[in-house]
């Protein structure tokens, strides 16, 4: 059952988007024939988003995956996916379940592909950044990245940074997964740290350049 009668309600939030028979409308009246009444849908640019309040014990991502299952035979879409969040208590849950939900179906689609529910709890590291306002976001990466990301003839820099962090800063596994030699990774690691002034052995600094990578990913993806 979607709804219950508890003392603190707490919300979950689907969100939905498919292919071309998945659109708009179509959608819409899916999710509507398929929940209960009382429960919101709503449509924005990027998904169709039912939110609806729940009981104790409710598995989130279980019950999206069932949902998503029947809205993808009825539709006859095999690319239909869904973005959940919650359970979260109250009307401020509500609204922090309502944009969890669209960003785990935008990021869940680019890094797992079309025709599955990802949870917003599922976005691993995504979660700390996506909890955070765009400018904040975009504003910390500018800080930390500096030049790297003011050039645009830089960015080979930026690519070469990431599989460094990505691979703890073995040379041998970046220069075998970017296809250059050893020295030539050192040399772009001389220049990245010469440009932004940052101790590359600093895993503090190591941190910070991961997460920024990691939010202006997330902010390029979630508004292309």
């Amino acid at each position: 059952m979607w709804r219950t009668a508890t003392s603190e309600r707490r919300y979950i939030a689907i969100a939905f988007a498919g292919g071309r028979r998945a659109a708009g409308a179509a959608l819409r009246d899916a999710l509507q024939a398929e929940t209960e009444d009382g429960t919101r849908v709503l449509r924005t640019a990027a998904a169709v988003t039912a939110l609806a309040e729940v009981g104790e014990g409710v598995e989130a991502r279980a019950h999206a995956e069932r949902l998503r299952e029947r809205l993808a035979a009825t539709l006859r879409d095999g690319a239909l996916s869904a973005g959940v969040a919650g359970p979260k208590p109250g009307a401020s849950g509500a609204h922090y379940a309502l944009v969890q939900a669209e960003h785990a179906l935008v990021i869940g689609r680019a890094l797992h592909g079309d025709g599955r529910t990802t949870h917003f709890d599922e976005l691993g590291p995504y979660c700390f950044v996506l909890t955070q306002p765009a400018t904040d976001v975009r504003a910390f990466a500018e800080r930390v990245l500096g030049p790297l990301i003011e050039d645009d003839r830089h960015s080979e820099l930026v690519d070469t940074l990431e599989v460094y962090l990505r691979t703890q800063g073995n040379l041998n596994e970046v220069a075998r997964r970017i296809f250059l030699h050893r020295n030539t990774v050192r040399h772009r690691l001389k220049r990245i740290a010469k440009l932004t002034g940052a101790d590359l052995d600093d895993p503090d600094m190591r941190l910070a350049f991961q997460l920024a990578i990691l939010g202006r990913r997330a902010l390029s993806r979630m508004t292309s």
